[in-house]
């Protein structure tokens, strides 16, 4: 089953350096067949933002993830990993 994959994070850099890194992300999820789903802004006062991906496991996002190193502009983050349940 698929998991959905919250990458909550803050952001002290440009909206430009943001879609950089962004674009980069991409590329790493279309390597690792991880489907991107956007970055949002999350409703909570925590986290600047919130990325969304969809995958197999969680060795597969974190073989996508490993590709993109950590922007210096987040200094914070946190994954939640969401696991389809049968009722």
């Amino acid at each position: 089953m698929p998991l959905i994959i919250l990458l909550y994070f803050d952001w002290t850099g440009n909206r430009k350096e943001l879609g950089e890194w962004v674009e980069k992300i991409k590329i790493s999820c279309e390597e690792e067949d991880v489907e991107y789903m956007g970055v949002y802004g999350p409703m909570n006062v925590k986290w600047n933002y919130a990325a969304m991906f969809k995958c197999d496991s969680v060795d597969q996002f974190r073989v996508m993830a490993r590709k993109v190193p950590r922007p210096a502009y987040m200094p914070h983050y946190i994954n939640e990993i969401l696991f389809q349940t049968r009722i």
